[in-house]
């Protein structure tokens, strides 16, 4: 009877506006974790930690509750090896790089500038995914990201009213090209593998690459301090498992572009938590940023976009298919 039903085009719509609704309630999951990501960065920095070590623990922790996950909770199917490498090159290539950009321009510049800064990444992703014909260029999906841009600029400029190290503003533009490409790779690679897979994955590359950058700087750059590890391991539990899990069981849903303009949400998070617990204010300008971003997710809420041009890969069939280009 429910086979019958959800075989009707009644049932195929219900069930994909849910799974809809599901991958965008992912999202937005994902970027509350995120947005509290500078805030506690901030707070690891005052218990003495520097990036290095910062990242180390991070990473490091969350590798081992992505893999407990793996075992013990989700036990997923065993993708095709070609999977599990681009799974650890997403980690040790994209996300260590980005991550690193992200943390050096936090030690420069105030944390809800360098949030946004990171999120010049949406208009990198759409642009690319239009340009390759993966996406439609939808009104819906146009006007959001229109929306949602303008609302990082309006924050951004209220950012900018006082001083602003050139540096630190380089290092967080570049996190956002490195990050728009981590992004789309991981649209690609998810299709093949498990969420928290794929997140245990590029969390042990992510790991690989800063134990590696470690030791060439004399040593393993482990936390030494009770404070120490208690704030990397709120950031590796907070900001760092349960968004990049919900990042990816988002894009799996509703596809890079979506995800990444619901992501857009981050920022907002991170203006209120700085304001509140590192007395950096909002402005009326960014209040209206805030207010177009939030105004963003509401529109890609409210209904479904066109189908997407490109067909959704089956996880169980896609280990039979060439990758393509």
């Amino acid at each position: 009877m429910t086979a019958t039903a959800t075989a009707t085009p009644e049932g195929r719509a219900v069930r994909d506006d849910r799974r809809r609704r599901l991958g965008l309630g992912a999202c937005l999951a994902s970027a509350a974790g995120f947005g509290a990501l500078p805030v506690l960065g901030k707070a690891a920095y005052d218990a003495g930690l520097g990036p290095l070590a910062l990242l180390w623990g991070r990473f490091g922790l969350a590798t081992v509750a992505f893999w407990l996950l793996v075992l013990f909770a989700v036990k997923p199917a065993r993708p095709p090896a070609r999977y599990v490498v681009a799974g650890l090159l997403m980690g040790a290539l994209g996300y260590a790089v980005e991550a690193g950009l992200f943390f050096v321009a936090l030690e420069r510049i105030d944390a809800s500038l360098v949030e946004l800064l990171l999120y010049a990444y949406p208009a990198v992703v759409t642009a690319v995914a239009l340009g390759s014909g993966q996406e439609a260029p939808a009104p819906r999906l146009l006007a959001a990201l229109a929306l949602a841009t303008l609302g990082v600029v309006g924050v951004l400029a209220g950012s900018l009213a006082g001083g602003v190290d050139p540096a630190g503003l380089a290092l967080g533009l570049s996190a956002a090209a490195v990050y728009g490409g981590y992004v789309l790779a991981g649209e690609r690679v998810v299709a093949a593998v498990h969420p928290v897979l794929l997140a245990a994955l590029a969390a042990t590359g992510a790991t690989a690459s800063f134990t590696v950058a470690g030791l060439v700087h004399g040593g393993l750059p482990h936390p030494r301090t009770a404070g120490a590890w208690t704030a990397v391991a709120a950031i590796a539990a907070v900001a760092t498992v349960i968004p990049m899990a919900a990042l990816f069981a988002g894009i799996e849903r509703v596809g890079a572009p979506t995800a990444s303009i619901v992501s857009t949400f981050e920022p907002v998070v991170t203006v209120v938590l700085a304001g509140l617990f590192l007395g950096e204010t909002l402005s009326l300008v960014e209040a209206a940023g805030a207010a177009c971003v939030v105004a963003a997710v509401r529109l890609l809420a409210r209904r479904p976009e066109p189908p997407r041009r490109r067909a959704v890969v089956d996880p169980q069939t896609v280990s039979g298919r060439s990758t393509g280009g």
